[in-house]
């Protein structure tokens, strides 16, 4: 998802932010999204009041979603006795040096695993839930084909002390707990697979419906998309534009703040990139105040990083955001957001220190193999 996606997004939203499960279903649908082909569909309104958000660009681009706190499964992160020998600068510069050297694929390959933390009242313990699992493999050459594949995963206890709590509730499947100020169900179990397949022929179709929008746009400015979606050729040359890089990472948001750059930096490395563009990446951050190297933490997935965090105040309480960095090699593990400080009925019963958001990386880089 792309942050013009997430400005799209923001113009066509009437009042913000949605609830995190028609987040994650609106990233399912961008994803599957991704073909010619004229299809309805809609997020369906569930019996606890989820809100509905139903969004259609001229360009036949359709995308639900919000730029709002992703989340992580896991124990919560500490940086205790976690050696600090490199500056956020230093991590990130050499973050750009290694991203550089990078090799080109066939195909842009990235697995990715959203999530949001929710409190269950009975019981006194936190799930992890509106769980959406993307893998995509975005093919460099238009003589090859994409491939998305896409799945709500089911919910489950966060920590191993939650899990332990959730044993002793009686170990429930489904959960009704509060998001966005109303009470949606989660449930442990998850969807089946959705595999999109977008074929060469296809992607000439998508082109073509592009550049006839385009027309229409030019002669009618009503018929335009309230933000035009860059190609690849204009999010390369931001490579050379560190100004405008930054602008990009900053988004539209009315709150600006390196927390926000960290997170957006999440979204934008999803998509296809140059060595060069991602490289300009990290030194745009290396570049950017208020970030900060809290050393060593382990993710969600149990995989040891280096968290550059750089803290935010939201509606809920205050967060820090931190991108997630494979030791030694830099590369990008995810990024996650933990609570310091809560506040209202959205952080009521939960700890500081815990996860509330994430977005972690499976596999993310170009590679050679065919889609599997």
């Amino acid at each position: 998802m792309t942050m013009d996606d997430l400005r799209m997004i923001r113009g066509f939203l009437e009042e913000a932010p949605p609830s995190a499960e028609v987040v994650a279903e609106g990233r399912r649908r961008l994803y599957t999204r991704r073909s010619p082909r004229p299809r309805r569909f809609s997020v369906r309104q569930s019996r606890a009041g989820l809100g509905v958000v139903a969004v259609a660009a001229s360009f036949a681009l359709t995308v639900t979603t919000a730029l709002v706190l992703t989340v992580s499964t896991g124990d919560s992160p500490t940086s205790e006795n976690a050696p600090k020998e490199l500056t956020s600068r230093q991590v990130l510069l050499s973050a750009a040096e290694k991203a550089a050297a990078e090799p080109t694929g066939r195909y842009w390959h990235t697995h990715v695993i959203n999530g949001q933390a929710y409190h269950v009242t009975r019981g006194d313990y936190m799930i992890t839930g509106a769980r959406m699992e993307i893998e995509q493999w975005i093919a460099r050459s238009d003589r090859d084909a994409n491939v998305f594949r896409s799945r709500i995963a089911g919910a489950v206890p966060q920590t191993d002390a939650d899990r332990v709590a959730w044993k002793r509730a009686g170990s429930p499947k489904s959960w009704r707990v509060l998001s966005n100020g109303q009470y949606i169900q989660q449930s442990a179990t998850a969807q089946k697979w959705d595999l999109q397949r977008m074929s060469p022929a296809e992607k000439e179709g998508m082109k073509a419906l592009l550049a006839h929008n385009k027309k229409e746009c030019a002669r009618n400015r009503r018929a335009c998309p309230v933000v035009d979606r860059p190609t690849q050729a204009q999010r390369e040359a931001l490579a050379d534009d560190p100004k405008a890089l930054k602008k990009q990472l900053q988004g539209n948001s009315l709150v600006k703040g390196p927390d926000i750059m960290l997170e957006n930096t999440g979204y934008f490395l999803d998509e296809p990139g140059s060595p060069k563009l991602r490289a300009a990446v990290f030194r745009v951050l290396a570049d950017s105040s208020g970030i900060r190297n809290m050393g060593s933490v382990t993710d969600a997935r149990g995989r040891a990083a280096i968290a550059l965090v750089a803290r935010g105040s939201h509606r809920a309480g205050d967060f820090d955001t931190q991108l997630l960095l494979e030791p030694g090699t830099y590369r990008v593990l995810g990024v996650q957001t933990v609570l310091v400080t809560g506040r209202g009925a959205e952080t009521a019963g939960v700890k500081p220190g815990t996860v509330y958001k994430q977005q972690l990386f499976l596999e993310m880089g170009w590679t050679n193999s065919a889609p599997h």
